[in-house]
């Protein structure tokens, strides 16, 4: 039957894969979960061809719904490119069994990613990365945790979760 197959936001494997070419490696995840599950490191943006280092974006929430849009350069809009790769990921490998993500990132974050107004001013909510919540669409039994909720007694949690989620695929 193998190891339990978990995405994990790339740089919290040490890939310097970030908007800003840096990473976010995780001792947690190293020490805690690596060893008892298959790690499928995934970072959206580089997947989707939007460069290492690339300018940073934004979840705006607009009158046609959450979109990712440049910083600093708003007429870079990737929503549907992160929207493709979560669909390329669920097609791609259906008995994945859980995810870690990078928390607050426009792409990966699991509840905790600010959403802004069109002004890109004020937070107007907290939602999920647009990668995220369309894999969750997919893949509704998916076990998710954010790195930032992540020690070792969370970690063991999320590891039976995957277990028992692993024997019913």
């Amino acid at each position: 039957m193998g190891l339990p197959l978990v995405g994990i936001s790339s740089c919290l494997m040490g890939n310097s894969v970030r908007y800003d070419g840096k990473h976010k490696f995780n001792q947690t995840v190293a020490d805690f979960i690596a060893p008892h599950v298959q790690l499928l490191p995934i970072c959206p943006e580089s997947m989707a061809g939007l460069g290492i280092p690339r300018p940073p974006v934004n979840l705006i929430q607009t009158p046609l719904g959450i979109q990712a849009q440049g910083r600093d350069d708003r007429s870079i809009i990737v929503t549907d490119k992160l929207i493709q790769m979560a669909n390329v990921i669920a097609n791609s490998y259906p008995t994945l069994s859980g995810f870690i993500c990078q928390s607050r990132s426009p792409s990966c974050g699991f509840g905790t990613t600010p959403i802004l107004d069109e002004q890109h001013e004020n937070v107007v909510a907290t939602g999920d990365g647009l990668f995220i919540n369309t894999l969750k669409t997919r893949m509704p039994s998916l076990i998710i945790v954010n790195e930032s909720e992540l020690d070792a007694k969370s970690a063991n949690v999320f590891l039976n979760a995957i277990r028992q989620a692993h024997k019913q695929i």
